[in-house]
Formats: structure tokens, sequence, C-alpha cells
């Protein structure tokens, strides 16, 4: 009996023991699950704070006033080289284009773009210098390389009147597609600086 009762107890000891060591196993998988947890909150706090701290030091100050000053500014300027760009973008088109059966009623019809692409030029110009010394250098100088671009497309079309030039007036007519390479040029330096505006205002922040 008492052989019998030691081996029960040597079972039960057993038994005691495995449980201790998972005991011990699922403390610990806890302990490491817990450390993980706390680890990857504590990374995204981090973020989170990096991200806040880094928008606090991005942000530009300004008065009210100042700020609808800058945003009628770029709005001004907007305007007046988006007309500039669409009417360039006529003017010497890329991609597929259709023309005029009647040859007098096209040339007319590019008379008239040209003509409505020159006043767009002096309008943007105008907007452009009259507000320089209100905007930044760096913004000042993409608008003014999208403002060079488009005169020269002017130039281009220009060709046709122009006696000095020894060639046929087909020739003269034509567009080289270093001509139409440039419209799509102006398309993207356009894009790039409103993208460019965009986020400098968004930047901006008013002190009531």
């Amino acid at each position: 009996m008492g052989e019998i009762w030691e081996i029960v107890l040597g079972i039960i000891a057993g038994f005691g023991g495995v449980g201790v060591i998972i005991l011990a196993i699922i403390k610990f998988s806890a302990e490491q699950i817990a450390r993980r947890l706390e680890e990857k909150y504590s990374l995204k706090l981090n973020k989170e704070l990096e991200k806040y701290k880094y928008n606090l030091d991005n942000k530009i100050y300004i008065s009210k006033t100042k700020f609808d000053t800058e945003f009628s500014i770029y709005k001004e300027l907007s305007k007046a080289f988006f007309d500039l760009v669409k009417d360039i973008s006529l003017l010497i088109p890329t991609g597929v284009t259709t023309k005029i059966a009647d040859e007098k009623a096209q040339k007319e019809y590019e008379n008239k773009l040209y003509s409505d692409a020159v006043e767009k030029a002096i309008v943007a110009q105008d907007a452009l210098n009259s507000n320089a010394p209100f905007i930044q250098s760096d913004l000042f100088n993409k608008y003014n390389i999208i403002f060079q671009l488009c005169n020269r497309q002017l130039k281009t079309f220009e060709r046709r009147w122009n006696v000095l030039i020894m060639a046929s007036q087909e020739e003269k007519e034509s567009f080289s597609t270093e001509d139409y390479n440039r419209t799509d040029e102006i398309n993207t330096k356009f894009s790039e600086l409103n993208e460019k505006i965009r986020t400098y205002l968004a930047t901006l922040d008013v002190i009531e």
C-alpha cells in the first residue's frame, strides 16, 4: 500500500512539474506579447509625434490679411497662366488634330489663335511682373520659365511672316518635333508649378 502511495505521489509530482513548466511558458509568452505590443504602439506613437512635430516645424504662421493677399496673387497668376498655356496648346497642339477643309478659313482660325495667345501672354507677363516683389523667388523663376517657353512658341508661329527666312511658305508654317515637344514641356512644368504652390499654401497657418 505504501509503495502504491509513493507511486501516486510521484505521478502527482510529475504533473505538478509539468504544470509549473507550462505556467512558466505561458507567463513568458504573455510577457513577450505584451512587450511587443508596447513596442509597436510606442513606435506608432513616436511616429505620430514626429509627424506632428514636423508639421509644426514646417508651418508658416502669417496674418489673415497676408494670407488673403498671397492667395489672391497666386489665384491671379494661376488664371493668367492657365489661359496662356491653354492658348499656346491650341496654337501648337500635340497629338492628333483636325484642320478645317477650307484653307482660308483654317488660316483665319490659326491667326485668331495667335492673336488670342498674344493677348494672354501680355496679361500673364503683367500679372507676373507686377506681383514679383510679393512672391517667392523660386516660384517667380518657375513662372518666368513657363512664360519664356510660351513666348518661344509665339516666335515659332511668327516664322510664317518672316520674309528673311529663306524657305518655302509651307516650310515656314510647319512645326518641328521639338516645337510640339515644347508644348508638352510647358504643360508639364505648369502642372508641377501648380502642385508646388498647392503644397506651399498648405504650409501657411493663419493667426487670428
